[in-house]
Parts: C-alpha cells; structure tokens; sequence
C-alpha cells in the first residue's frame, strides 16, 4: 500500500510538470517545485495513518501492560462508533448514540487520568462497547437493504430499545467508577458542614430576591466568580470529541503551515489537510498568483493557532455528519 501511494505521488509529480509547463508562463524551476509541492500532497493526503497509543500513568509490570491494551482497546471502539455514526439515517437514534458517546468520552478521560480503575471498567470496555458497536453495525445493513417489512421493523425497533437500554448502563457503569470519590467528598462535605455548624452559621443556600430587590444585582456584584464560570463552561463545551496525541497535532500544524507559507499557490496545504477540492482549485488558479498570497497568510495562521484549535478545525468531525 505504502509503495502505491508512492508511486501514485511520483507520477503526480511528473504528470503535473508536463500539464504546468504546458499552461503556464513560470520558469521550469517553479514549475517543478509546484509539481512536488503537488505530488507531496497527494502523498500526504493517502498516506495511511499510523494508529497511536496514548501513554497511561502506569509502570512497566504485566498487569499495567494488560490495562494499557483494554484502554487503547476503548479507544478503538469508540473511534469506530463515531465513524459509524455517518451511516445511521434515523435522526432519533443518531442523537441517541452521539448522546452514548458523550458519556463514553468522559469515561475515557476519566481512565485517562485514573489508569488504576480501567480494571473496574471491563465490562463498559469488553462488552457494552462492543456490543454498541456490533448493533450499530448490523442495524446499518439491515437498514441498507431498504426494506419495509413487518419482520425488518421489528428487529430496527428491537435494536433501538436495546441501545437505549445500553445507554442507562453507560451511566450507571460511569457512577460505579467515581463511586469511591463521591464517597470522599461527602466524608469531606459533612465534616465541613459540621464545622460552618459550630462556628453559628447556616449552610442553607441563602435567599437573595430582596437584595436583589433593594437594587444590587446578585449576578454583577459577583461578576468576578462568573467570569471564570462562563470561561469553564466554553472550554469543557469545546473539548475535543476525540483523543488525540499533543505531539502529533503541533506535527500536522507546523506541517500544514510550512506548506502554506511555501508551496500555498499550489494548494499543498489544502491536499495535506485532505481538503482536496480546495487544493485542486488553489492549483487552477495558481497561474493569477492569488493563491501564493492566500496560502502565505493561511499558513500563518495555521502557525499561531492554537493547538486544540487547529484539531478541532481540520480533524474533529463527529458533531459535522
């Protein structure tokens, strides 16, 4: 496959020298270098991605060996059931299993930050995903094949009221993970109260509507905790859908914008991206110069984005279709 897609980029190369030196007025040494600006993208483009395995805090014992393979095993299920999610047509159900996934990435994370408890998450990991994955999969066939009948329905309805079920188990799987640390923080929560209690206060929430009556806004005067509130609330609505690897997205990014600072006019940038409409139409229009100015300034920005940005720009896509 590797030799293919290399050999696919070398005639790329050539056949894109001959059209540019045909069409165009630019001097062979341009041509050339938008010829393997070009073929670079195409190889860029098709080149089959290496699958990356996200470090856990662990040690090098068997054990953790065993709990890094069933984490990155999570992974590739969820991946596959984001990747699925393009292919079911009933709405209701999609919005169901994206709502699924919701859940299941905060599991994930949660692992991510807490490896000693992917052992007690085995069943969310070597069943129920599995099992998700397996009934989507089948549920897209059968509703594939188009048909209408009695018997074709009735397995459709039976599939979704499964995954409905599966995801009351997402939830109660996630509440049994953080069981031990709701259990210290109400230890911690009654001590406290017990404390505000001897010292003569109320830890009742207070009622507020006359002061907010007497002209004090609650909200204003408290602009300064709100702030920081509104900021969390973005951050954790923007978080990545999908893991991904810090290292590897400044790679793609400083790549991205070399090649639009460089070879821009020529879409290299657009086909390394897999935006390859863009880059064919940066490539027909690369004679105007329009294109060369256009890349120059998209790479730029491409250098000074930030990083959880740039994926979310050019590699997120589950909540796209």
């Amino acid at each position: 496959m590797f030799s293919f897609i290399m050999f696919l980029a070398v005639i790329t190369t050539i056949l894109a020298f001959i059209g540019f030196d045909m069409i165009t007025h630019f001097s062979d040494i341009v041509n050339l270098i938008g010829a393997v600006a070009l073929g670079v993208g195409v190889f860029l483009t098709f080149k089959p991605n290496k699958k990356k395995q996200i470090s856990l805090d662990l040690d090098d014992s068997e054990n953790s060996k065993l709990l890094q393979e069933s984490y990155q095993k999570a992974l590739e299920d969820y991946n596959y059931i984001k990747g699925s999610l393009k292919y079911i047509r009933d709405s209701e159900l999609k919005m169901h299993v994206q709502d699924m996934q919701k859940v299941s990435l905060n599991i994930l994370q949660y692992l991510q930050k807490h490896p000693e408890k992917i052992a007690l998450a085995r069943r969310f990991i070597d069943y129920y995903q599995d099992t998700v994955a397996g009934l989507i999969e089948k549920y897209v066939e059968i509703e594939n094949t188009q048909l209408n009948t009695d018997s074709v329905n009735d397995i459709k309805e039976r599939t979704k009221n499964t995954l409905y079920g599966l995801s009351n188990a997402y939830t109660e799987q996630f509440e049994k993970l953080i069981n031990d640390q709701l259990l210290d923080m109400d230890a911690e929560l009654k001590v406290m109260e017990n404390t505000i209690k001897a010292d003569g206060f109320d830890v009742k929430k207070q009622d507020r509507t006359q002061e907010i009556k007497s002209g004090f806004s609650y909200r204003r005067k408290n602009c300064m905790h709100d702030k920081p509130m509104q900021r969390m609330r973005w951050q954790l609505k923007h978080l990545p859908e999908k893991f991904f690897d810090s290292d590897e997205v400044l790679r793609k990014k400083l790549i991205a914008g070399g090649l639009g600072i460089l070879f821009g006019g020529f879409g290299a940038h657009k086909f390394y991206l897999g935006k390859t409409f863009m880059g064919i139409f940066y490539l027909l229009f690369s004679w105007t110069g329009i294109p060369f100015i256009a890349g120059f300034i998209e790479g730029i920005r491409y250098l000074l984005m930030d990083k959880d940005d740039f994926y979310r720009k050019f590699f997120d896509n589950i909540n796209r279709g």
